[in-house]
Parts: structure tokens; sequence; C-alpha cells
């Protein structure tokens, strides 16, 4: 069931046009590079991207990512599909490409809620939890800051104070994932 996964009628609304041509909603679980994993009201499929979207992408922002709808052509003789468009993103949580270039990497799409996680040992950076928390923010989804490995940390009360200042209005929760 597809509307277990987030299918709903908005995205219905875009699907219109290609279930005109035969094409299947689908919903991406995995990237690796160009192969991918969807979910169908067919089952769990291998898929690939067409050579047409491949080689008309404006950038690789374009390419289907985790979390997108596309829609695809089910190849059932070989249980797998290929992906022929991405639908609109309602959400995306993305940053710059490393390097000097401006170009976005989207690292996933149309999600509602992101948890940021981030342990409260050493590594611990109130600057990085803003940073990953304007990208959040940024892509539309609401977060929620994780603190884990309360274990490890000499000043709780102090941390938890600068993750709920750095924070905002998003919820912070502490845990100790370890016992």
């Amino acid at each position: 069931d597809l509307c277990l996964l987030g299918w709903d009628s908005l995205f219905e609304n875009d699907f219109a046009g290609f279930r005109e041509q035969g094409l299947t909603p689908a919903r991406v679980a995995l990237e690796d590079k160009h192969a991918y994993w969807v979910l169908t009201e067919h089952g769990d499929l291998p898929a690939a991207v067409a050579g047409k979207l491949l080689h008309q992408r404006a950038s690789d922002a374009d390419l289907p990512k985790v979390g997108d709808w596309v829609a695809v052509a089910v190849r059932p003789n070989e249980n797998k599909a290929v992906i022929h468009a991405v639908l609109p993103r309602r959400t995306r949580v993305a940053r710059k490409v490393a390097g000097r270039e401006i170009e976005e990497q989207v690292l996933a799409a149309n999600i509602d809620t992101a948890f940021v996680v981030q342990a409260l040992d050493l590594s611990f950076s109130p600057r990085r939890l803003e940073r990953f928390l304007v990208m959040v923010h940024e892509g539309g989804a609401k977060p929620v800051v994780v603190l884990n490995k309360t274990d490890l940390c000499d000043s709780l009360n102090a941390r938890l104070a600068e993750a709920r200042l750095a924070a905002g209005s998003a919820p912070v929760v502490a845990a100790c994932a370890s016992g």
C-alpha cells in the first residue's frame, strides 16, 4: 500500500500524466550511484534511471534521491524497473557539494521529520548542530535534535542548555544507546 509510504492525493495529482503513459508510482528506498531500489505496489524492485532522464538533467540534484516519488516502467519478466521521471519534491535535505562548486547535493527528499543526531562526547559542537538544523529548515522538514552518549558527558546540563539554545524551537532529546 503506497499510502503507508506517504502517497497521497497531492502526489497522485502530480503523477496523473505519468499514469496515462502506463507508468507506475514508486518511492526510492536506496540510491547507490545510478543503481536504485524502489518500493512499488508490485513489491521492491531494483531500478535504473532511463537514459533520457540521465542525459537531460540540469544537475545531479535532478536525479532520484532516497525518499523521492518517481514514475517507473515495471518490467515484470525481468523483475526490475526503469525510472522515467522524478515527481516534484515537497521537502529535501541538501548541502553544498564539496569543493568550490555551488551545486546542491540532495541527501534525501520528501522527509517530514529529520532527526539530527549528535554525540555528547568531546566531538559535540553547537555550531555543527546549527549548520545541520539550517539544512533541515531550509529544506522544509521539521527537525528533532537527538543528543546521544549521555553516559560520556561530564557536564550534561550545560551541554543540554547549549543544544537547546542552538536548536531554537526544535525539540531536544537526550539518549544513551549503549544501555
